[in-house]
């Protein structure tokens, strides 16, 4: 299997509703096994078909608690309860999160490559992790369900932060014998799961569309 790039913020992809998996097959065994390799690589909590490029109803989670990640497919939401205010991020927008609305509890049912039928009702980030995926795959990203007049910040800053994807640095270098000084433009780079020009054009929509503050 491969690693896969991951489509980044404002890849029409995003956007599009995922198809119902009707057959498990060697190319739906096969994305399975890419998305599982893929976020492995970005460190994420979960993934969507549609992060990678292809729209099927396939989502995979990866619990800190667990040992490997999860095959989810054709995943659904069957009861919701409560609602809470967290902090959430996106390997589709590297380097942000923002605060937004989620559910206390969260039922749910989708079946494994092997056929098995899976129910069950979540709490944390678990239940977090499955109604972001599972949006994915409707064509609904997290920055959806930012809280009124609130805007995107930088994360990741600090190490082993959950969202810290590619992060964006100014640093300042004075050289030896010499006052002037040299400001360099330098991304500490998180994974070779992106390009610099996806990064790019995210950063420029995302500042456009007023996800940031003035």
């Amino acid at each position: 299997m491969s690693i896969k790039r991951i489509r980044v913020y404002p890849d029409p992809m995003l956007r599009k509703k995922c198809r119902v998996v009707k057959r498990i097959d060697n190319k739906i065994i096969t994305l399975s096994k890419d998305l599982v390799d893929t976020l492995v690589a970005a460190g994420g909590v979960g993934l969507a078909a549609n992060q990678i490029g292809e729209l099927s109803r396939i989502i995979t989670l990866h619990m800190p608690e667990e040992v490997k990640p999860i095959i989810l497919i054709n995943p659904e939401i069957t009861r919701k309860e409560g609602e809470r205010n967290v902090v959430e991020g996106c390997l589709s927008l590297p380097g942000y999160e923002g605060l937004v609305k989620r559910s206390v509890v969260v039922s749910a049912r989708w079946i494994d490559l092997n056929r098995s039928r899976y129910k069950v009702t979540k709490e944390e980030l678990f239940a977090q992790a499955l109604e972001h995926e599972i949006d994915h795959l409707n064509g609904i990203l997290y920055t959806d369900h930012l809280l009124e007049h609130e805007k995107l910040k930088h994360a990741g800053l600090e190490q082993d932060h959950p969202h810290s994807h590619d992060v964006d640095m100014k640093i300042t270098v004075q050289k030896d014998n010499d006052k002037s000084k040299e400001i360099l433009e330098s991304r500490l780079n998180f994974s070779k799961l992106y390009s610099d020009s996806s990064i790019s054009q995210m950063q420029y929509e995302l500042h456009n569309e007023g996800y940031f503050e003035k």
